[in-house]
Formats: structure tokens, C-alpha cells, sequence
């Protein structure tokens, strides 16, 4: 009589050589169920213009390159070799001020797993040729600016032919209108020198672009912060005009939300609190003039973006500041603009 004997195995131990024999077969996936190394990093190109104006921004780019043939892009740390230019940590570069065109070395530098890749893209930066300064231009001359948006800060520059200065300043809506003065000067190299200070702001150094009958394009220097302008150009300078008292009569709405009357006889009223009567003459210098009967005087300085026909004005712009009774500052209003009803 044949014996059997019948081992009893427990459950745990049964399950793992049924796992064993699954994973000795193959385990039905005909690929032994590991997964794929993980792509290591191989290299790193750098994307952007080949180019940049004096005061000019470019934007950079990194891609990085894997073993596996991908590329994705990346945020590297930034670099460049010259003081003039800089870079920030997004890549956007900024010239700075040169005084001859010349070629800067921009560079991204990516780690990751252990691996570090650098490269390099040689950026041309150009200089902006400059128009001179002189005197002559200048003296006696006054010029208008004013940020955009509109009314957010505004300036009006008065050279006199003594080499005084006068600066009105608006620093925005219900902020800070001063009035601050100084001397004026070109510098050899044909910049303008404003010798003034308010608030932290100036001695300035001013240098001009472009010219035309109207305006002129200008990068402003602030000495006392030791950094040019608000943006890459700068700012755009308005010339002023004489105003033609023959072509003023009539009813205007301003942009400050009034209404503006000029009568033939030198008087007029605005409709500020409730009506506001005045009288109005056009000085020498041919700025004009209001006195107000509460004592004040509004002063304009015509911009020469104004328009007009052979007898009236239809739109007169200007930089607009308030005197006492006795001629002294009371406070600049930035530019308003009157057009014709």
C-alpha cells in the first residue's frame, strides 16, 4: 500500500513562490517590469536677439538638451560680462549708457541631478548717436513733460537767458506740486545740466535723441539716484509756443472737467466753485495770464502741440501753474488741455 504524505504549506509562504515562478516566467509582460533610467542632462542653448539698442531691453531664453533626445526650456542664472549692460533673473537684458557700439557676452548656467551645463550668446549693443545742446537753443526757452498716463507726473522746465531755472513739479494726482529752482549749463560733451533739487530727484543730465518742430526725445540722468530715465528711450520734451491772444476769444471745455470762457474785452470766468470771473492778457513772453478775482493767477505755458486755424484756437494745450496775488508759487497743476466747444 502506497503511502502519501500531504505537506501543508501556509498562505504566506505559497504566495511567495507563486510570485517567484510569475517573476522566473516573466511575468507575463515580456519585459521583466523595471522601469527606464531617468534622462540625464547634456547641454543648454541660449535663445535671443543678437542685438541691442543703447537704453534697449532683449529677452533671453534657455533650452535644456536630455539624453533622451528632448529639450524642454529652463530658468538658469544669469550672467554677462560687462558693466554695461545687466541681466535679471528672468533673462531680460538692459544697455546701459555707451559711448561706442561693443559686444557683451550673455551667459545661462542650469544644474540638475548632479550635472551643470553652461552657455553663451555674444549680444552687439549699439550706441545711440546724440544731437548736442547749445545755448543758444536753449536760452529762454521752456519745455513741457509729462508721464504716461497722462496727469500721473508732469514738468514744466523754464531756462531763462540769465542761466536761471525754474522746475514746476507734479508728482501725480493729489500728490506733491512744488516749484524749485536752480541754474542751467551744457555740458562739453553738448548735454544739457539742470542744477536743481526736490525731493530726492536732480542735479539732472539730459542728452537729446531726436528733434522736431514740436518736441524733442531726451534721456534724463538723475544724479542724485545715479540711474538714467523711466524707460528705455526716456521722455519725450514738448517746446512751448507763444500764445496769440487774437486767437483765443470763444468757450472751451477743459480736461480737468470745467468750462472756460475768453472774451474779446480781457475777461472771462471759469466754472470752478460755482463760477469763478477773471481777467486775461497775454505778457511778453507771450505766456498768458488770469488773474482771478479770488487773488490768484493762472499762469499757461502754451504747448506746441496746439492747433488752430487762421483765427481761432482749437485746441490750446498747456502746463498750467497758480501764483498768488503777490507772484509767488502757489501750486502746478500739470497740463490741461482746452478745446474749443
Amino acid at each position: 500500500m502506497r503511502k502519501f504524505i500531504v505537506t501543508f504549506l501556509p498562505a504566506s509562504l505559497l504566495l511567495a513562490f507563486l510570485a517567484m515562478g510569475l517573476s522566473t516566467c516573466g511575468g507575463g509582460g515580456g519585459g521583466g517590469g523595471s522601469s527606464a533610467p531617468a534622462a540625464t542632462l547634456t547641454g543648454l542653448s541660449v535663445n535671443g536677439p543678437s542685438s541691442v539698442s543703447e537704453y534697449g531691453t532683449g529677452t533671453y531664453t534657455a533650452t535644456a538638451s536630455w539624453s533622451d533626445n528632448s529639450t524642454t526650456t529652463v530658468t538658469p542664472t544669469w550672467s554677462v560680462n560687462s558693466q554695461a549692460a545687466s541681466i535679471s533673473a528672468s533673462g531680460v537684458l538692459s544697455c546701459l549708457q555707451i559711448d561706442n557700439d561693443q559686444t557683451v557676452t550673455v551667459t545661462a548656467a542650469y544644474s540638475f541631478g548632479g550635472i551643470t551645463v553652461t552657455a553663451t550668446r555674444n549680444v552687439a549693443l549699439s550706441n545711440i548717436a546724440t544731437i548736442p545742446f547749445t545755448a543758444q537753443m536753449l536760452s529762454g526757452k521752456v519745455f513741457f513733460w509729462e508721464s504716461n498716463p497722462a496727469g500721473s507726473a508732469s514738468r514744466v522746465y523754464i531756462l531763462n537767458a540769465d542761466l536761471s531755472l525754474k522746475v514746476y513739479v507734479n508728482f501725480g494726482v493729489n500728490a506733491m506740486h512744488t516749484l524749485a529752482t536752480g541754474t542751467w549749463s551744457i555740458y562739453p560733451d553738448g548735454a544739457l545740466h539742470l542744477d536743481f533739487f526736490v525731493a530726492d530727484n536732480g542735479p539732472l543730465r539730459v542728452r537729446r535723441f531726436t528733434d522736431s518742430s514740436t518736441e524733442m526725445e531726451v534721456e534724463v540722468y538723475d544724479e542724485a539716484w545715479g540711474q538714467w530715465g523711466f524707460s528705455a528711450r526716456g521722455e519725450t520734451w514738448e517746446k512751448t509756443v507763444r500764445v496769440d491772444p487774437s486767437k483765443l476769444p470763444g468757450t472751451y471745455s477743459s480736461s480737468d472737467g470745467y468750462t472756460w470762457g475768453f472774451n474779446n474785452d480781457g475777461t472771462g470766468s471759469v466754472s470752478i466753485f460755482g463760477g469763478t470771473a477773471f481777467t486775461w492778457s497775454v505778457d511778453s513772453a507771450g505766456v498768458l495770464r488770469v488773474p482771478f478775482a479770488t487773488g490768484y493767477t493762472g499762469v499757461f505755458y502754451a504747448r506746441a502741440s496746439s492747433q488752430n486755424t487762421d483765427t481761432s484756437y482749437t485746441s490750446l494745450k498747456a502746463g498750467f501753474a497758480e501764483n498768488t496775488s503777490t507772484g509767488s508759487f502757489y501750486e502746478y497743476y500739470g497740463g490741461i488741455v482746452l478745446t474749443r466747444q
